[in-house]
């Protein structure tokens, strides 16, 4: 059975995403890295983030991997300048940063960390442990698809068979990836049977209709 690589961090730029890719490695850890062909991911109120590079790893070094990023991150901070932004911000906004570790880099994290600390502000690894565990946990909700949505479903199955076939292809294969490595299907067993009931149904149809534009077209 081939082994299976997941996506674990996103870099803006080949040098970065090579030296975080080097210091996996020299820790024991399989990774590759990969062209995303530019996909661009537009903030509010920001510029568009062009994440070019991902670096894949296998799902089982998840753990691992953080840990030996936190440990390089926090060498790191010791020399940052003072300019940074981070300094900038209010404790309110540091505190915040600690409450979303997944939502910042380990970097940030690190440094929002240390900051706060040097204010006496410190945080256990189990207050840390838990926001992680609750952000998984918010992640890993099932969604619910609307009637309605499935209704729309069924209607492009009978008229416009291969976006029918496209739509259920994707309620019942939609994943996400966990930011543990763990992966999960985003819709309910019962919501992706309506998919493959869906592929049927615009499978079905458009052999149906392609039969009928046959016999037409030989009558």
């Amino acid at each position: 059975m081939p082994i299976e690589y997941t996506s674990y961090k996103k870099f803006t730029d080949q040098e970065s995403a090579e030296e975080i890719t080097n210091l996996l490695r020299e820790n024991g850890i399989e990774c590759h890295l990969q062209d995303n062909l530019h996909h661009y991911v537009k903030a509010i109120g920001a510029h568009q983030v062009d994440f070019a590079v991902i670096l894949n790893i296998r799902t089982d070094d998840f753990i691992k991997a953080d840990k030996i990023l936190a440990a390089h991150y926090l060498k790191a901070i010791e020399d940052v300048d003072k300019t940074y932004y981070l300094f900038e911000f209010t404790d309110e906004e540091l505190k915040d940063i600690i409450s979303n570790p997944y939502d910042w880099g380990n970097f940030d994290f690190q440094l929002a960390k240390k900051i706060l600390k040097e204010k006496g502000i410190e945080y256990s690894d189990s207050y840390i442990e838990s926001k992680k565990e609750e952000k998984i946990n918010e992640l890993s909700r099932i969604k619910k698809i609307p009637v309605y949505k499935l209704v729309a479903g069924y209607l492009l199955a009978f008229f416009l068979p291969p976006v029918g076939m496209i739509n259920g292809f994707l309620i019942v294969n939609n994943r996400n990836i966990l930011p543990n490595g763990q992966k999960f299907y985003i819709h309910s067993e019962a919501d992706r049977k309506q998919g493959r009931i869906i592929i049927a149904v615009s499978v079905i149809w458009a052999l149906i209709i392609f039969w009928g534009a046959l016999k037409e077209q030989f009558r």
